[in-house]
């Protein structure tokens, strides 16, 4: 049989390690699959955004637990948007703020993740500056990189927050750890 169970992480050192370390020693899964590309995985990392996925796939290293990333490198910027903005980097900022105020597990739960006002913020970013096709392509890429990657027992899948309903919905069958609905 096929566990799945997903964990919302906040990229950005907002995860804390030792905390994900815990979770991952808690469930003790067969597999678990993260979400970095493998041109991510490949590249030497002094410090990543992603810093909770590089935690994870470690973590999975260090206990001999099989391993998988189901990213993917897609441009999801529109054209001519570099991430250098000022506005871009004031919506960064206020985003960041708001997350400041909520644990990560607190915001795998979908009311206060809506709640929270990151979500406003995060849907103004990216009507703004992504490409929305582009989005929904990589999303649907990392979905079935994840169910080709699937094994027999416990699958554990970390992702960021923001992927939560997406992946639930796709795979009803998967639990979300922290969120009860």
């Amino acid at each position: 049989m096929k566990e799945i169970i997903i964990i919302g992480t906040l990229h950005g050192d907002f995860t804390p390690k030792a905390e994900l370390k815990e979770v991952l020693n808690s469930l003790n899964p067969d597999k678990v699959l993260v979400e970095l590309s493998p041109e991510e995985l490949a590249r030497p990392v002094v410090k990543s955004i992603r810093d909770d996925m590089f935690t994870a796939y470690d973590w999975a290293t260090e206990n001999n637990k099989e391993t998988a990333v189901f990213d993917v490198e897609n441009e999801t910027l529109k054209e001519g948007v570099t991430g250098k903005e000022p506005e871009f980097a004031e919506f960064g900022s206020a985003i960041e703020e708001l997350l400041k105020k909520h644990s990560w597990k607190e915001l795998n739960k979908k009311e206060p993740w809506k709640n929270s006002g990151v979500l406003d913020l995060e849907n103004k970013l990216m009507e703004k500056y992504f490409n929305v096709e582009k989005i929904k392509e990589r999303d649907f890429i990392m979905l079935q990189n994840i169910k080709d990657n699937l094994i027999e027992g416990k699958n554990v899948v970390l992702t960021g927050i923001g992927h939560l309903t997406f992946f639930k919905e796709q795979m009803p069958e998967a639990k979300l750890l922290f969120r009860n609905d």
